[in-house]
């Protein structure tokens, strides 16, 4: 069994994915995401006046926001941190471009974003997190606006989708630095170090070898059909 660590409105999702691929996980979620409706409408109120040649959205919690705020449309063009994002986006008519490195790298390598021209950007995103994608842009002289839609909450008890022990769990897959953090947080850190873990970018993968877990793997989409496909090529 494989411990799998989501937020707390993917968790339920997510595992029931990878036991549908035939992966036998539990789901912890030591955080909630919650909205800050004021950048939003921030968000949208700037659209609606003088709407951005690009927008970048990172992560399904912001895109699913656009999808449910729905007034977002122009002739802005639109780009995506990975197929996830991606493909809520599209499903609410947006034309989408994913870079085939699914991580803000990967987002800095296509030819829209090398040639500023005075471009305005607007980076959609959620509170912390890396400042690669900005700090990049500015210094290719775009003008960037980031509105940050969702912070992440820590929860009083991890929610648990199944009663386990140490001893059924032979690895971990973390999507994200700061889950990976809050794990090291709640238990005990000889027990996530001695198992192999899966995570979705070498910049984690180097944080989790600094805490002292010596097996880490990298898959570089962080939809749950392709992490439960790099588990049963690797680890089944």
């Amino acid at each position: 069994m494989y411990l799998l660590t989501r937020p707390e409105q993917k968790l339920t999702t997510s595992v029931a994915a990878f036991r549908a691929a035939g992966i036998a996980v539990t789901g912890v979620a030591p955080v909630t995401i919650c909205y800050d409706q004021t950048q939003i409408d921030q968000c949208k109120a700037q659209f609606a006046k003088s709407a951005p040649h690009l927008a970048i959205v990172t992560s399904t919690f912001a895109a699913v926001k656009l999808y449910n705020e729905g007034e977002f449309g122009s002739d802005t063009i639109w780009m995506a941190v990975g197929t996830s994002t991606a493909s809520v986006l599209r499903r609410n008519g947006f034309t989408v471009t994913v870079p085939r490195q699914q991580n803000s790298e990967g987002l800095l390598s296509l030819s829209q974003l090398h040639s500023a021209n005075s471009r305005r950007v607007v980076i959609i995103k959620g509170q912390g997190g890396r400042t690669t994608l900005r700090d990049t842009l500015l210094t290719r002289g775009f003008k960037v606006e980031e509105y940050l839609f969702y912070y992440r909450k820590k929860n009083l008890r991890p929610i648990q989708t199944d009663n386990w022990q140490w001893h059924a769990i032979k690895g971990i897959v973390a999507t994200s630095g700061e889950m990976a953090e809050q794990l090291f947080e709640l238990y005990d850190s000889h027990s996530l170090c001695e198992r192999p873990w899966l995570t979705v970018s070498e910049r984690i993968a180097e944080r989790l070898k600094a805490s002292g877990v010596h097996r880490v793997a990298v898959c570089n989409d962080a939809s749950d059909n392709a992490l439960s496909a790099w588990i049963k090529d690797n680890w089944e």
